[in-house]
């Protein structure tokens, strides 16, 4: 048996969920094993080496002896590389847990290693997973890891000092395109931000999705100088929403209206420009031209994309998968005839794109309903396509998520017919479904088993023959198929919601921009603070005793009284006047 096989069996038995992880993990091409002089393995991540290239063994060994080992505590080392510095410590039986940064050093380390005394008792964290250490603990640090992954190692040693060493309280907009599938991934991540505790606006550009077409109708391929003062009209609206907000950052999605000049002008003002590119680079390319004015570009896709970011100059680029809104995807109850209207044995909803147009007719013989827009209604499909190809609302796919006993996510390409054979990302649809509590059947996908474990979260397909007796199977299966979807549902409430999504990106910005974020405290709730300044009968003292604990704002404090149709009374009328006074004075009017 080998090394890899070995490694592995003994981690299946310490830690199943890591092991299957691991072991579907495609090491990128820039992870390189070469043969020291010596004859022993070694590893060069990038430009990065891990060991020696003359005697690894014993610059491990030689590193072990370096190490102050003083005291009986625990000790955690950062960074696996190979493991030749791990294993003297191994052979002394002391405790010892390796966090490494990166799935695929890890994988490359249980290739080459043997690693078994580590992982018999669960020795080895991967990534972010750490918080079941020990404390207190003795860190110790493999350098040439900490250099690629610096602020991981950081967090790491203020988990092990109980200091969370991460941003405070941040002023966050969140910019939304005109329309399109990233726009209420804008609205999702608003609400993130919010759950996080941060002070947190969304400027929406769908209102004048009406004026773009409008115009887009009116002067079809002509009229550049009318397209260029209509974007400069939206960025004008944007500079203004930034000048008034002053966040500490600016988060934008894909498709929101900002050009690289719009981007430098929000860095020369003091803000951090973070961009979520929640698109296939292969078919979207712009990001050649907005990527390299940002401060961190964040996307789907891994390698090759990271590579080419950083030839056009955009080397801040991170990996950030998409999530899910529990808020909005959730368990529903139907009523019997939303349950006639939405439901059937096999569902899908999404946009007609040509490989899902070849592969669906394979499903035709069964209780199958299509939902979404640009379906061909003169196919063979058009029997099964639902309200002639209308667009779908959010209310209205989770209603179909909810009443489909199986929901089929074809994820889409513009180059295949079908199955997308190299697919390298997860679409929304994946998270939204494992939210709404919803048996989902998806093609396979690379990152798959990083996010939800394959046949126990979800299930999957790789050909139509597949697909097909997977329906089969799972429509004579209702326990299964239940057990499926609240286990997933479950995964993703519990680590792919927007909130731990977006604090991933906070983790990000901060690895890459370290102490560039304040780190202020949280503001004292405006209600208490206002009721300590006036005498206990006076009329505000009622109002101002309903405010909501999250509100930390004068203005979220007006907003709150304004909502509905209903007059102001005398002391909300006060408080509208101090806020606009306020406001007065912080743009210079008083």
């Amino acid at each position: 048996m080998t090394i890899w096989a070995e490694n592995l069996r003994v981690l299946k038995r310490a830690n199943p969920a890591l092991a299957k992880v691991i072991a579907g993990v495609k090491v990128p091409e820039d992870h390189r094993i070469a043969l020291s002089r010596r004859g022993a393995p070694y590893l060069r991540v990038g430009r990065q080496c891990l060991h020696s290239a003359y005697d690894p063994v014993k610059e491990g060994e030689d590193w072990h002896r370096a190490q102050n080992q003083a005291g009986t505590e625990p000790l955690v080392i950062f960074g696996l590389g190979l493991g030749y510095h791990i294993l003297p410590f191994l052979r002394e039986q002391r405790v010892t847990y390796v966090v490494e940064p990166s799935l695929a050093v890890a994988r490359l380390a249980l290739e080459n290693q043997d690693l078994r005394a580590l992982l018999d008792y669960n020795g080895l964290r991967v990534g972010k997973d750490f918080r079941d250490l020990p404390r207190p603990a003795q860190l110790l640090c493999h350098d040439p890891s900490r250099r690629l992954a610096p602020g991981l190692y950081r967090r790491l040693a203020a988990f092990l000092s109980d200091n969370s060493g991460v941003p405070g309280y941040l002023r966050i907009l969140v910019v939304s395109p005109l329309w399109g599938g990233s726009h209420p991934i804008a609205r999702y991540s608003a609400r993130g931000f919010r759950q996080l505790g941060h002070d947190t606006e969304l400027l929406d550009f769908s209102p004048f999705y009406g004026a773009h077409k409008a115009l887009a109708d009116a002067t079809g391929n002509h009229g550049k100088r009318l397209w260029q003062d209509w974007l400069k009209f939206l960025e004008e609206i944007l500079l203004g929403k930034f000048r008034e907000f002053r966040p500490d950052m600016v988060f934008c999605l894909a498709q929101a209206p900002v050009t690289p000049k719009l981007l430098r002008t929000l860095k020369a003002e003091g803000a951090l420009v973070a961009y979520w590119f929640v698109e296939d680079f292969q078919v979207f390319p712009y990001w050649r031209e907005l990527a390299p004015g940002t401060d961190v570009f964040f996307t789907l896709q891994r390698e090759p994309f990271i590579q080419d970011l950083c030839k056009v100059g955009a080397e801040q680029a991170a990996f950030l998968p998409l999530a899910a809104d529990p808020e909005v995807f959730r368990p529903l109850p139907l009523t019997p005839e939303e349950k006639r209207r939405y439901g059937a044995a096999l569902a899908f909803v999404g946009a007609g794109y040509r490989n899902r147009q070849e592969f669906f007719p394979g499903f035709l013989d069964l209780d199958f309903k299509i939902w979404g827009s640009d379906w061909p209604l003169n196919s063979r499909l058009a029997p099964v396509i639902q309200n002639r190809g209308a667009r779908v609302s959010e209310e209205e796919a989770v209603k179909i998520f909810n009443a489909s006993l199986i929901n089929l996510n074809l994820h889409s390409s513009p180059f295949h017919n079908g199955i997308n054979p190299d697919g390298d990302y997860l679409n929304p649809r994946v998270f939204d479904l494992a939210a709404a509590g919803a048996f989902q059947l998806v093609d396979w996908r690379s990152q798959l088993p990083e996010f939800f474990r394959p046949e126990e979260e979800l299930a999957t397909f790789t050909s139509l023959a597949e697909a097909r007796e997977k329906i089969s199977y799972f429509l004579a299966h209702e326990d299964e198929r239940a057990r499926i979807a609240a286990a997933g549902r479950q995964k993703c409430l519990q680590e792919h919601t927007y909130a731990h999504r977006l604090q991933e990106a906070l983790d990000i910005i901060e690895d890459l921009h370290p102490q560039v974020l304040p780190r202020r405290s949280k503001p004292e709730n405006p209600g208490r603070r206002l009721r300590q300044r006036f005498p206990e009968d006076h009329p505000l003292q009622a109002l101002l005793a309903q405010v909501p604990e999250e509100i930390t704002e004068l203005g979220e404090l007006v907003r709150y009284f304004r909502e509905g149709d209903a007059p102001l009374t005398k002391p909300e009328a006060m408080l509208w006047l101090l806020h606009e006074f306020q406001q007065g004075l912080r743009r210079g009017r008083f």
